[in-house]
């Protein structure tokens, strides 16, 4: 699947096929742990999940991508310097300087000495020159490297979902330390063209960031052919330490949705009450599973293990 996504170029990206294995690999069921309020309740009476930047997600890693911006400030002023070349004759540049400043680290850098002519000048001054186009280079360098991951997060919006309904560790995190409920939606019967599975994706458990300097190299070069899904690629790379999640995710790709907002997904096919949830609350849940016809489990402490049992409770209270 990632195969089939990571291409520079748009053109070369298989989409369909992408998709194809996605779901042939996906679960039977998704699960989403939630506090019990108002919101919550809302979101599972009306069919809706809040999706968001990532920028609002617990981990500050999520969405990120492995920029080299050194490569992409080169990458500017070697294209600057071809546009100049392009016009040599008016810049009085003779045709031996060009492979000496194309083939330079800093092609800009060469250029202005050979238009500025520091042969003409005293040796002194000739290291300030240098530092001046140093510090500039420094100073893009670090800009790009606080902007781009930003502004690439937030064309994104995600709404993160487990593999399992019985993780400890989300229910204390996520499920308010067990007081809160778990929703099961169905995967399995839905179909490969179904919105909620088109956009549905695993978690990618790495150790390295996902690498996205050719993309914006493919983009400085042509942006009408480079691939413009490789953020919603970076969003499925999680580190390791997070892996217990068990995490998919939907992952809304830039220009469907400007502002963090509610989603429609489908109905869904099971709530899990917290072993902690009290009664009165557990009322409310229960009033909304049973008009809607959605099956209503209670998660128990097991005796004899550290592990969570879950079983099928009438649909009154």
């Amino acid at each position: 699947m990632v195969a089939c996504l990571t291409p520079e170029k748009v053109g070369d990206v298989n989409v369909n096929e992408a998709l194809a294995i996605k779901y042939q690999n996906r679960p039977k069921s998704v699960f989403k742990y939630r506090y019990d309020n108002e919101r919550s309740r809302y979101n599972l009476e009306n069919d809706l999940a809040w999706v968001c930047s990532p920028t609002s997600y617990n981990d500050p890693y999520d969405s990120s991508v492995s920029v080299t911006t050194k490569a992409l400030i080169e990458s500017a002023l070697q294209d600057g310097a071809n546009k100049l070349m392009a016009n040599r004759p008016a810049a009085n540049i003779e045709a031996r300087e060009v492979e000496q400043i194309l083939s330079a680290r800093n092609p800009a850098l060469a250029l202005q000495q050979i238009m500025v002519g520091v042969d003409q000048f005293p040796p002194e001054f000739w290291p300030r020159f240098v530092g001046l186009f140093d510090a500039q280079e420094k100073a893009w360098e670090e800009a790009f490297g606080k902007i781009i991951p930003s502004r690439q997060k937030d064309t994104l919006k995600i709404c993160s979902f487990s593999g399992t309904p019985h993780s400890i560790i989300m229910w204390s995190h996520y499920a308010d330390e067990h007081r809160g409920f778990c929703i099961e939606y169905d995967t399995e019967s839905l179909p490969q063209e179904h919105l909620f599975i088109r956009m549905l994706y695993p978690v990618i458990y790495s150790e390295k960031l996902f690498e996205g300097t050719k993309y914006y190299l493919a983009a400085m070069r042509d942006r009408k052919t480079f691939n413009i899904l490789f953020p919603a690629l970076a969003a499925l790379y999680k580190s390791p330490e997070w892996s217990y999640e068990k995490e998919w995710r939907l992952v809304i790709p830039a220009g469907l949705l400007k502002e963090a907002s509610a989603w429609r997904i489908p109905t869904p096919k099971r709530v899990y009450l917290g072993a902690r949830m009290p009664d009165d609350k557990k009322r409310q849940i229960i009033e909304i599973c049973a008009r809607k016809g959605i099956e209503i489990h209670q998660m128990d402490l097991a005796d004899d293990s550290f592990c969570l049992r879950s079983q099928l409770i009438a649909s009154t209270w």
